[in-house]
């Protein structure tokens, strides 16, 4: 019987990878939780890519003018997963939005 694989393995497989990428992809899912957004005053940090090719760096700027308490910090040389890309910068993205007195 194999062994099933750990969570990490799950998100860092090259096998799986394309199926989560795909899924990342797809602006349908922000469309979906974006009437909600818009009614939440809770602060939110929207972290972008500034390469990505799926949904450009405008849309960020949008979003982050049309939420509200909407934080947006862009990661140069990122695409559209940053968090793979440049993990660095998003954790001291993360890091520094939490750390935030408000």
């Amino acid at each position: 019987m194999a062994k099933a694989p750990t969570l990490r393995e799950q998100f860092t497989s090259t096998a799986r990878r394309g199926h989560w990428l795909a899924g990342a992809a797809e602006k349908r899912y922000t469309q979906e939780v974006l009437p909600a957004l818009l009614q939440s005053r809770t602060p939110k940090l929207l972290v972008w890519g500034e390469d990505d090719p799926f949904q450009t760096v405008d849309y960020a700027e949008h979003y982050a003018r049309e939420i509200p308490e909407t934080m947006l910090v862009r990661i140069k040389s990122a695409g559209h997963i940053p968090m793979e890309t440049a993990p660095k910068a998003v954790a001291g993205a993360l890091a520094e939005f939490f750390a935030a007195e408000r």
